[in-house]
């Protein structure tokens, strides 16, 4: 079972490989016959390629690379943070993905626009080649008024002047016309206009320039989508950017521009910190400057009221045990008035969105990072949502980010003036003990002693807040973007685009697939027979003979004659000659076929030329007394008498014998065209006439052309004197749903001892359907009188170009 299997496997992969090269040599066959199209298909494709690459414009690329440094070293506080980052769906990855998105901004990409006139564009065309211009170019237009519509105009420059023409306003045609020179303003539908000379005006003298200007908003969107920015490696902190744009210098432009703007972008949001900062401080010191000034004059008013110019007082060791304490009374509350004022600043729900100031003053370096981060992060978020919606999710996850670690700080400062405010408690109860060993000091000087403390509170909290408004005005005079360029822009000189052998290459494969897709078609919607394969595929009758193509212009009657001994065509009929005489030495053939056009009469005369050359006594009957096909061929249609002359009694068989058409062959033409051909063929006279010429004037061979046999019933009435009957079927001709009409009708036997034969076959091989043999007739079968019509006068009178003319355009398959 399993070898059965086996061979069984064996036998359809072969029958596969079989197809499959059936296949590759019809596809080599078509090629072949039909080579001329494919050749002027690909040459076609190739030439329209050409041009269309020639008139692309060249586009080239600029890339550069940046590194974003991520600035101070991580330390297990940021850590921290970047875990608390990550809880909150924010990965460190994603700050540099909003880089790029930053790069690419609208924003960004506008004041490149703005700073490089971008909306103005130059274009001329050299060799039928687009040519986009920048800095080299010859003219340029400054538009003295705000932008109204898109414009665009020619300019020819000619010596001084320029003539300006086929101005389009909003896509629509003005009829502008002006000639003008350079620096003269003039009015245009989009306003005043004045067209400057550059150094690379003589260059482009008699050149025409396209000048045209588009609004802000669509320049940015054209060059928005031309430049790229992405990730260099995961690993790292790189970027690159990449510019396409029709002209390199322009490209190059751009980038380094845009690197420019975005450095620019950084330094000014790393600046709004340092100016928040600012603002608080100006205010903290407007603050204590007041409250410093009333303690200095609430000093100077009491000792006036004390009349107290100077203590000189036997305190030393008061002083001396004292010291310490205020110290440390003037350090707390110098630290608790920072604190609770900037506690104040964050619980105020007006300074959500601003940064929060950074003070060395808190002493307590865990709280200060807090600030930072905080402030970083507030930055971040006010980056993205200058480029997006306040209910982005990145702003929104931002956002909740940020209240947590406002409530951290805020918790962190409450825990901080709790611990501020104990240490304080103790520095006044050590300051209150020291007081009661002095209650023999006069109380003057002890509430001078109250005042003056409080006045160095202020003074050193006022010297503290100038201090730090220098080192905010130093931080901000030497702040710098956190970005380095690698790679400044660079790109080869050659164009990435269009990339002509690409472009050839498609047009060469569509030059052989069009043609290919065209015959494909042709083929598949062909319903012909396209050979003999076909023919035996179907039917059950034995194929007497194949008859090929006759291409031979100096015999137009297509009638064989000694001349032609050796031609594949005088071959092939002697192989049906041959195999006839296997059936059957002798008698009556009647010759046929299903519509017009197969070729029986062609069968029929050079069948009886090849039997009367073997030595065969053969006579032609042209049937066929609807058309008269073969009397026409072979100049007898005009004879007195023919076939219906002696059906309808009207001459005796000796008076329509045609003598020596051929060595061994007579004739009998059609005759007069009969008004009721049916019925004349039905007369006993037709039996008596094939008996007599069997029998008392002994011709052999007696060939009989009948009708086709759709439409008319006359084949099938003179087959009934027939021996053998020859099925005529001509390759490209016959429709092939026909064929098992004609299977039933040999299985029902309504032609005697049918055959077929193959007419219009190829000698060498497959896809020949033409109609080589220059008889090209067509039957016009109906009702009533006056049945058929002669060959055209197109047919007759073609000259010999006009045959070689249509011999190449036929599409043969």
């Amino acid at each position: 079972m399993a070898e059965v299997i086996e061979n069984h496997s064996s036998v359809q992969e072969e029958e596969r490989s079989n197809n499959m090269l059936n296949i590759a040599l019809f596809c080599l066959t078509v090629l072949r016959k039909n080579w001329r199209w494919f050749l002027l298909s690909v040459i076609i494709c190739l030439g329209l390629a050409y041009l269309y690459a020639k008139r692309q414009p060249r586009i080239f690329r600029q890339s550069a690379t940046i590194l974003i440094s991520e600035g101070e070293p991580k330390s297990n506080k940021n850590r921290a943070f970047n875990n608390l980052q990550d809880l909150s769906g924010i990965a460190a990855n994603d700050n540099l993905k909003d880089e790029i998105f930053i790069l690419t901004s609208r924003r960004l990409i506008g004041r490149v626009v703005d700073k490089l006139k971008l909306d103005v564009s130059y274009n001329t065309t050299m060799r039928f080649t687009p040519i986009s211009l920048f800095d080299d170019s010859p003219i340029e237009a400054c538009f003295l008024e705000p932008f109204k519509g898109h414009v665009m105009f020619e300019a020819e420059i000619s010596g001084n002047s320029v003539k300006v023409d086929k101005l389009r306003f909003d896509g629509e045609k003005t009829g502008f016309q002006k000639t003008v020179t350079f620096g003269e303003p003039f009015k245009t539908p989009a306003g005043i206009v004045t067209l400057k000379k550059t150094k690379y005006t003589r260059k482009y003298d008699n050149k025409t320039i396209r000048i045209s200007r588009s609004s802000r908003e669509d320049a940015i969107t054209r060059y928005r989508g031309s430049i790229g920015a992405s990730e260099n490696d995961k690993d790292a902190n790189l970027i690159t950017i990449s510019c396409l744009d029709a002209n390199r210098g322009r490209a190059n432009k751009i980038l380094n521009t845009l690197l420019d703007v975005y450095k620019a972008d950084i330094v000014d949001s790393k600046n709004t910190s340092g100016m928040k900062t600012a603002e608080f401080i100006d205010e903290r010191i407007a603050l204590i400057g007041s409250q410093l000034s009333d303690v200095e004059r609430d000093l100077v008013n009491f000792k006036q009221e004390s009349n107290l110019l100077d203590f000189n007082l036997n305190v030393t060791n008061y002083l001396q045990e004292s010291t310490a304490s205020n110290q440390t009374l003037l350090d707390l509350e110098t630290r608790l008035a920072v604190v609770s004022s900037l506690r104040d600043f964050i619980v105020n729900s007006a300074n959500n969105e601003k940064l929060i100031p950074v003070l060395g003053a808190l002493g307590n370096a865990s709280m200060e990072s807090q600030i930072n981060q905080y402030n970083q992060l507030m930055i971040e978020r006010n980056n993205l949502l200058a480029n997006s919606d306040i209910t982005s999710p990145a702003i929104v996850q931002r956002d909740q980010v940020l209240r947590d670690m406002r409530h951290t700080i805020c918790a962190g400062i409450d825990s901080y003036v709790n611990s501020i405010r104990i240490q304080l408690a103790k520095a006044r109860g050590s300051d209150n003990r020291l007081r009661s060993q002095m209650t023999n000091a006069p109380q003057a000087e002890i509430k001078t002693l109250d005042i003056t403390r409080q006045q160095k509170v202020k003074e050193a909290l006022y010297t503290y807040l100038l201090n730090k408004r220098e080192e905010n005005a130093l931080q901000l005079a030497i702040n710098d973007a956190n970005v380095r360029i690698v790679e400044y822009p660079y790109g080869v000189k050659s164009p990435v685009s269009p990339h002509t052998g690409r472009i050839l290459l498609v047009a060469f494969i569509l030059g052989l697939a069009i043609p290919a897709a065209i015959f494909w078609f042709l083929i598949t919607m062909d319903k012909t027979v396209r050979g003999r394969k076909d023919i035996e595929d179907t039917l059950s009758a034995p194929i007497l003979g194949d008859i090929p193509r006759w291409d031979d212009e100096r015999n137009e009657k297509k009638f064989l004659t000694k001349e032609d001994n050796g031609k594949t065509i005088s071959e092939a009929f002697r192989v049906l000659r041959y195999n006839l005489n296997m059936i059957n030495q002798e008698g009556v053939i009647a010759v046929t076929s299903s519509t017009p056009s197969q070729g029986k009469s062609f069968i029929s005369r050079n069948l009886a030329v090849i039997l009367a050359i073997g030595g065969a006594k053969t006579m032609l009957i042209d049937a066929d007394i609807r058309k008269n096909s073969v009397s026409e061929v072979l100049g007898l249609k005009r004879t007195t008498y023919g076939l219906t002359s002696y059906l309808a009694k009207q001459c005796e068989i000796d008076d329509i014998i045609t003598k020596g058409v051929a060595e061994n062959l007579d004739m009998i033409p059609a005759g007069v065209r009969p008004p009721n051909p049916a019925e004349l063929l039905m007369s006993s006279r037709l039996d008596t006439l094939i008996k007599t010429l069997r029998e008392e004037l002994g011709y052999k061979y007696i060939i009989v052309d009948c009708t086709p046999t759709i439409n008319v019933a006359d084949a099938g009435i003179v087959n009934r004197v027939a021996d053998i009957t020859l099925y005529v079927i001509r390759v490209g001709a016959e429709d092939r749903r026909f064929l098992p009409d004609l299977e039933k009708l040999y299985k029902d036997g309504k032609f005697q001892n049918m055959n077929i034969v193959v007419n219009d076959s190829n000698a060498k091989g497959q896809g020949n359907y033409g109609y080589g043999y220059g008889y090209g007739y067509g039957y016009g079968y109906g009702y009533g009188y006056g049945y058929g019509y002669g060959y055209g006068n197109e047919h007759k009178h073609r000259t010999k170009i006009g045959r070689k003319i249509e011999k190449f355009l036929s599409i043969r398959k």
